[in-house]
């Protein structure tokens, strides 16, 4: 059971203790890995506390803010299991649901069994930004993802290897897993109202991780950059035709500074947004080419070997 906090000091207890009652109904060997992202809160202190109090509890410390999606990878590097749940930690998935998940993935011998979000439990900005950045990334890559579907998810020890196998430096847990392939299944879950705080991930945030995934995931924006060029290309010639005819065959008199104005400053215009385009693609393929590490541990807590 990997968990990732950031800002969720106000959940550690309660996670805990429904998931104890949940996954003690299911098996008598589990493990909770709570991951701190490294938040400014108090969420370390208490995954401190609940992993001395309980042999099945592990804390993982970051060293410093490496992204939700890197401590899943980091909860997952240190987790050896035959099966894997991933959630958030702001109980807005319910813990129960993972007894469902687990039922449905050994009955249909299925690698990975997803929640399916009836309701978002978000706001109304929240779903719009959701739905857009979601909709955009699923035309630009074909990856599938969807705006009912987040983190939550029950999935085999031969997916979370697979998994482990992707070196990319931005990560993203449900585009990486849409890729894996294997037999899914869903289940439909109601998703209950935050009840403290709120979600870390603004609109902003969401447009910028939106435009790193497209970069990472999909070579179509580059296709469409080629498109825009080559109609640019399409509109000078036959705008030179159109002055040629003009002045040529019509004898029309044709002003050239106003014309030679537009067309420079429209044809900069589109230069520069080819080019940033291009930067985006060149900047994404030096951060992999570093190879600087996923995530830092920086302290991990279990009852077994105390702090190291």
């Amino acid at each position: 059971m990997i968990v990732p906090f950031y800002k969720g000091e106000a959940f550690v207890d309660e996670m805990c203790q429904r998931l104890h009652a949940t996954l003690g109904a299911i098996t008598d060997e589990y493990e909770i890995i709570l991951v701190d992202d490294r938040s400014p809160d108090g969420s370390w202190p208490l995954i401190t506390a609940q992993a001395r109090r309980d042999a099945r509890v592990s804390g993982v410390r970051l060293s410093r803010n490496f992204g939700q999606h890197a401590a899943i990878s980091a909860g997952m590097a240190h987790a050896n299991a035959r099966w894997y749940v991933v959630m958030d930690c702001d109980l807005q998935d319910p813990p129960e649901a993972i007894a469902e998940l687990h039922s449905v993935a050994l009955e249909g011998d299925d690698d990975i069994v997803i929640a399916e979000r009836i309701s978002s439990g978000l706001g109304a900005g929240r779903n719009l930004g959701s739905a857009l950045f979601n909709g955009v990334l699923r035309w630009a890559s074909g990856l599938e993802v969807s705006a009912k579907v987040g983190n939550f998810r029950i999935f085999s020890d031969r997916v979370a290897h697979a998994y482990r196998e992707y070196p990319e430096q931005l990560r993203l847990f449900p585009a990486i897993m849409s890729q894996l392939g294997f037999s899914k299944a869903f289940v439909k879950i109601a998703r209950d109202e935050r009840a403290v705080g709120q979600s870390s991930y603004n609109f902003i945030k969401l447009a910028r991780l939106g435009i790193e995934t497209i970069v990472a995931y999909s070579e179509k924006p580059l296709w469409l950059a080629a498109g825009i060029g080559s109609a640019v290309s399409a509109m000078a010639v036959l705008f030179g035709v159109y002055t040629f005819f003009s002045a040529v065959i019509l004898g029309t008199e044709v002003p050239g500074y106003a014309s030679l104005a537009i067309l420079m400053t429209f044809l900069g215009g589109v230069q520069i947004f080819l080019i940033s385009f291009v930067g985006l693609y060149v900047g994404q393929a030096l951060a992999e080419t570093k190879d600087r590490p996923i995530f830092i541990v920086d302290k991990i807590v279990c009852s077994e070997y105390g702090i190291r």
